[in-house]
């Protein structure tokens, strides 16, 4: 087992690791979060709240260093109980605690001073036969230092290793270090609403190992009375404190706010089970966050939420807990039951059914999407090349059997039979469906299979893939198996070429397609509140996280500097695009490269994929066969590279590199750590990004405000294909898994990326990260883009 102290060391020493600095003395050491974090992005989430319908500040930057002065003296009031109480249980049940728990290493987020945690300290230094082993998580790195220092101190036999880094962060570093006992006091888990909270509980789960500890401190439902008059101190004291967000801003952002207009407003909310914490506004007020080029308006009594404390029940929190295999064995309380500390154990069995079971789920969804896309089709269209550079869909669907195939039986036959680990190199495809050796411009001249033959092959080679997959032993597999990844790699594999299978459906315009199912796109609830957003500099970690699926070309992660650049907040629109078209943009020669001019000469039209000009003289636009006026708020779809270059070029700015597309899409500089996708680690669904083909069209801009990026910026991640700037390349450490042919033979050609997914990618396909390529003339894809300049 690694014990958190040496997993910290060899994750920082790691040359993918993100930059810290160490400052030590005897017994205790603090690693030190260098990441930039420029007060950008502070600013970025003060716009990013007063942008949305209601608005919010984050309750993280109430806590500079006067603002936890004065939370240190609520604690002091009279009315203000949790802190009280919990002393009170930890004093009383310490012994129990460390008796029920063992030795284990103490691992304490939001430790602060840790004057709490001096009572468990005291506990485990009094029965320990050896060192203890406590690891402080704090934002602070004064204060984390200097509780460090005391503590080394104060107990001769306890060894301190602390983070100053974001609780997210030091998760990640401590992620698989076991045993250890994890602390979370202060009922600070209140400060999240339930699907933060959900994500911080996920969080735990994959940090800590079976049989690893929570003491979770959690503030329980009381009387109102009590509940309000803790947050609202006869001393003023809570008014002062949410007054000094204000002051901050202030000195840190350039903004002039009168904290005098300032109230603050706490009351209860009985409907969510929660004290809400409001700053109102006296008189109206504007925030001017010059940084980076916001300015916001607030209203005479208009109310801002600043933080939210939910209360608990303990059964409904000890169901929380189980969700994310949590095992409470003790609940503890203070003589007057208003708090209490939770002890729970990491399950030693994952919740849920067999990982195969999910595995085959993941499969058989990916597959009946095929069959309701290729439904509508005849005999004909399946076989139709309709152009030389997209496959006859009919050998898309050979080519998924045979792959199938290749990896799902014949591999997973001879790596059983072998005990081999996984590592080896497969058996070759079948020419005729190997990608390489039949490029697509021979393929419409193979005889394919009729659709009846291919079904049934497909059906056959399906059964025996889930055969097989239910006697996989995914706990000793080697990397090709190991949490699933080649299964993951198939259904992935079959849903990309779904995407090319729309594509080649969208290009047969003589016969209209008509879905199983169609939806109508959100109609626009939140439209960016800026044409361009600025990204301050700063270095960032590009790439796929080392957790989840990615393919070979999003890896190996690895931190890059990342000059300052300005990003459009939302994909170019039909109606930008149109002024250019209109202007004369395809005959503009400064706006078009030398390549670009000569793929311009070669095309009919002046204008995207797709669109038409109408008899009295508007536009319109076809959508697999539906012809509709053509909407100006919906992102520009079906253009080349070179249009899109040219429109940049045209309007004074230039088209972004991947790693600012990324960057812009996926850091979170606020708790430094890289999301998933544009919003975070929840998956894609219906409220967040026009994915899954379930619209055949894109969506006006701002109908998805919940899949903003940190930065605010729309509709990154679904809709269109955005292209970049940059040409197909390996990241430095690139290495070839499971097989070369679907990265690396493409490095080095004249392919350029595109980021983000459209309307038709699948939601296991997008991500953050996720590398898409093609030819800079190439206008089938669903493709738009958004521009950059340079600060």
């Amino acid at each position: 087992m690694v014990t958190p102290t040496q997993a910290i060391r060899e994750r920082l020493e790691d040359p993918g690791a993100p930059p810290f600095r160490s400052e030590s003395g005897e017994r205790w050491v603090v690693h030190v979060d260098a990441t930039p974090t420029a007060a950008e992005a502070f600013a970025h989430s003060v716009a990013r709240g007063l942008s949305d319908a209601r608005r919010w500040l984050h309750c993280r930057y109430l806590y500079d260093a006067a603002g936890s002065e004065l939370f240190v003296e609520i604690t002091r009031q009279p009315e203000y109980y949790p802190t009280r109480a919990e002393a009170e249980i930890l004093e009383a049940r310490a012994d129990e605690i460390r008796e029920r728990v063992g030795s284990l290493p103490l691992i304490e987020l939001g430790a602060g001073t840790a004057a709490k945690t001096r009572a468990l300290l005291a506990a485990w230094s009094a029965a320990a036969e050896g060192p203890v082993e406590y690891v402080p998580v704090d934002i602070d790195p004064t204060v984390l230092t200097s509780a460090a220092r005391a503590l080394a101190a104060e107990f001769s036999g306890v060894r301190v290793t602390g983070l100053a880094t974001s609780y997210e962060r030091a998760l990640d570093i401590l992620a698989g270090a076991s045993p250890m006992c994890l602390v979370f006091l202060g009922s600070t888990i209140g400060n999240l609403n339930p699907g933060e909270t959900d994500l911080f509980l996920a969080r735990l789960e994959r940090a800590l190992a079976p049989g690893d500890a929570l003491l979770l401190g959690v503030d329980l439902v009381k009387d109102v009375a009590t509940l309000e008059a803790a947050y609202n101190d006869a001393a003023g004291v809570s008014q002062a404190f949410t007054r000094n967000l204000f002051v901050r801003m202030n000195r840190e952002l350039g903004t002039h706010v009168p904290p005098d207009a300032v109230d603050h407003v706490a009351y209860w909310n009985d409907r969510l089970e929660r004290i809400e914490i409001y700053a109102r506004f006296t008189r109206a007020a504007r925030i001017d966050l010059r940084s980076i080029g916001r300015s916001f308006r607030v209203a005479p009594g208009e109310m801002i939420l600043t933080e939210i404390s939910r209360k608990y029940r303990i059964d409904q929190i000890e169901s929380d807990l189980a969700r994310f295999g949590f095992r409470l064995e003790s609940a503890m309380t203070d003589a007057g039951r208003r708090f209490a500390l939770l002890l729970s154990r990491r399950a030693d069995e994952p919740a849920g059914p067999p990982a195969w079971t999910r595995y085959a789920a993941l499969l058989q969804a990916v597959r009946r999407r095929t069959l309701d896309l290729i439904d509508p089709l005849d005999e004909e269209r399946l076989a139709r090349q309709v152009a030389p550079f997209l496959s006859p869909i009919a050998w898309d669907l050979a080519h998924i059997a045979e792959f199938e195939e290749l990896w799902l039986v014949r591999t997973v036959d001879r790596l059983e039979s072998a005990g081999r680990s996984g590592d080896s190199d497969p058996p070759g495809l079948e020419p005729a469906y190997d990608a390489i050796r039949t490029p697509r411009s021979e393929r419409g001249a193979l005889e394919l299979p009729p659709r009846d033959d291919v079904l049934r092959r497909m059906r056959r080679i399906r059964a025996e893939s889930l055969r097989r997959l239910r006697r996989v032993d995914f706990a000793s597999a080697g990397p090709l198996v190991a949490d699933g990844l080649v299964y993951r790699l198939l259904a992935c594999h079959e849903a990309q070429h779904q995407e090319t299978i729309l594509q080649a459906i969208a290009l047969m315009d003589d016969e209209p397609y008509e879905p199983a199912f169609r939806a109508e796109t959100p109609r626009p609830t939140l439209p960016p509140d800026s044409e361009m957003l600025l990204v301050p500099e700063g270095s960032f970690p590009l790439g796929a996280r080392p957790d989840g699926f990615a393919y070979d070309n999003e890896r190996p992660l690895h931190w890059v500097d990342q000059p300052a650049f300005w990003i459009d907040a939302a994909p170019v629109t039909n109606g930008a695009f149109l002024r250019f078209v209109e202007a004369g943009g395809y005959d503009a020669p400064q706006a078009w490269s030398e390549a670009g001019r000569a793929w311009r000469r070669e095309l009919a039209e002046p204008w995207p994929l797709g669109w038409r000009r109408t008899a009295g003289g508007g536009w319109e636009e076809t959508h697999f066969g539906r012809v509709e006026p053509l909407v100006p708020t919906r992102p520009v779809a079906r253009v080349s590279w070179f249009e899109a270059d040219a429109f940049a070029r045209w309007s004074g700015k230039r088209l972004p590199t991947e790693a600012e597309w990324e960057k812009a899409a996926a850091w979170d500089p606020e708790v430094r750590v890289k999301r998933r996708w544009p919003w975070g680690d929840e998956p894609p669904d219906a409220g967040r990004a026009n994915l899954d083909a379930v619209a055949y069209m894109p969506a006006p801009v701002g109908a998805y405000p919940a899949g903003r990026s940190f930065y605010g910026a729309h509709q990154l991640v679904g809709d269109v294909w955005e292209w970049t700037a940059s040409r197909f390349e390996p990241y430095p450490g690139f290495e070839a898994f499971p097989y070369p042919e679907y990265s690396e033979v493409h490095f080095g050609g004249d392919y350029y990326v595109l980021r983000g997914g459209s309307w038709a990618t699948a939601s296991i396909v997008a991500s953050s990260t996720f590398r898409n390529w093609d030819h800079p003339q190439r206008r089938q894809i669903f493709a738009g883009f958004r521009c950059a300049r340079d600060v």
